[in-house]
């Protein structure tokens, strides 16, 4: 079983591609077997097949906009590493991004219950979040680690914060406003706000008081996984008309909850623009070690439970083919038919002991890459 990823994320895909990217998956109905990953920065399309299927998957979810786009192929042993490396915080901006894991796991947890993911295929992407957690271990531990911090930090000395959204997201930005030096006054405007749990300093509002917050608020943080943009060009220029001071608008929705505006009135920060104020990537040698391998030795479980299984499968039925054609043959000569019965074990107990090796081979980790093909094709198994 192979295993095949396409890629949409920044910086190789700019926000309008993943946007146009994003708005095609939550219009299309989810994939019957595969793992979708779809933040801020990124989407990642992942299927238990070849790239064959996966391409298929793309022509029919996207069309000429996932053609156009040029996603980023990766098939077996390099998509499983960079799927763990996702998980790990080693992909993002920020080295150890607190939020992807989360996503992540949240992401996972959704395709299995709906049946999406299973087997196999979710074993290893479960291995992905457990690596993922371990690698931040071996990562400098910072409450600032995260684009919600960025984002967080990016609006200065404001003493008023309207915060769109109540997810992971945003309330991952609300603990990054409450870490500030002097944090400012938070509402946070949400669809369901009797599920937001009391804070100190944080008062909680129905969305239909977002016009009134963006028409007050010093600054706007939208964080939400609407479908749709919750307010358009218009109404937001309604909504800003009046303000005696312009409008900080950040903006980490994916797609964009705003219409980037070129109003003096509206200062608008995309998550890309965030994605250039955190990009920086110190390395950590040992998080990207531990990663790789753990990425490369749950995917040769997962190949081998496809491929070593049926091979030695095939060896064994092979052998006992063997064994008894050649006891059958053999049988009219033996003058007391329970000597059938030694000679048959005899002649499975050599030829065990011959498989041994190429079994014992095949079942270790450091075996050469070639290995199933060459002993299958020695051995003449046949792959039905």
């Amino acid at each position: 079983m192979e295993l095949s990823a396409a890629s949409f994320s920044y910086p190789q895909h700019d926000g309008e591609i993943r946007a146009e990217i994003a708005r095609r998956l939550l219009t299309h109905d989810p994939l019957d077997e595969g793992f979708v990953l779809s933040t801020c920065l990124r989407v990642e399309i992942v299927v238990p097949g070849p790239e064959s299927r996966l391409r298929r998957v793309l022509r029919s979810r996207f069309g000429d906009a996932g053609a156009g786009a040029a996603p980023e192929i990766r098939v077996g042993g390099a998509a499983a590493t960079h799927l763990y490396r996702i998980a790990a915080g080693l992909e993002s901006p920020i080295l150890g991004e607190t939020e992807i894991l989360t996503q992540f796991r949240q992401s996972l947890i959704e395709a299995e219950e709906a049946g999406r993911v299973g087997g196999l295929f979710a074993r290893l992407l479960e291995s992905a979040v457990s690596a993922g957690r371990q690698a931040r271990d071996l990562l400098p531990a910072s409450p600032h680690n995260s684009m919600a911090a960025v984002a967080a930090q990016a609006i200065g000395s404001v003493d008023r914060v309207a915060v769109l959204g109540s997810g992971v997201m945003a309330t991952a930005v609300v603990d990054g406003l409450m870490l500030l030096p002097a944090p400012p006054q938070v509402s946070v405007v949400a669809r369901h706000p009797e599920k937001v749990p009391d804070r100190p300093g944080v008062d909680v509002l129905a969305f239909e008081y977002a016009p009134r917050v963006i028409a007050e608020s010093p600054a706007v943080i939208s964080a939400t996984s609407a479908k749709h943009r919750l307010v358009d060009h218009e109404a937001l220029s309604a909504a800003v008309q009046d303000r005696k001071n312009p409008l900080l608008l950040i903006d980490l929705a994916m797609p964009p909850d705003f219409h980037p505006s070129r109003d003096d009135a509206v200062h608008y920060i995309s998550i890309d623009d965030l994605a250039r104020m955190a990009d920086r990537r110190p390395r950590s040698g040992q998080a990207d070690e531990m990663v790789e391998l753990a990425a490369s030795d749950a995917y040769r479980q997962y190949r081998d439970h496809h491929e070593v299984g049926p091979l030695i499968g095939g060896l064994i039925a092979g052998a006992d083919a063997i064994v008894d054609d050649s006891v059958r043959r053999f049988s009219g000569r033996l003058h007391d038919p329970a000597d059938e019965a030694v000679v048959r074990q005899s002649a499975h107990t050599v030829a065990r002991a011959l498989l041994a090796g190429p079994v014992s081979y095949l079942k270790a980790g450091g075996r050469a890459t070639d290995a199933i093909t060459v002993i299958a094709e020695a051995f003449g198994v046949v792959d039905d």
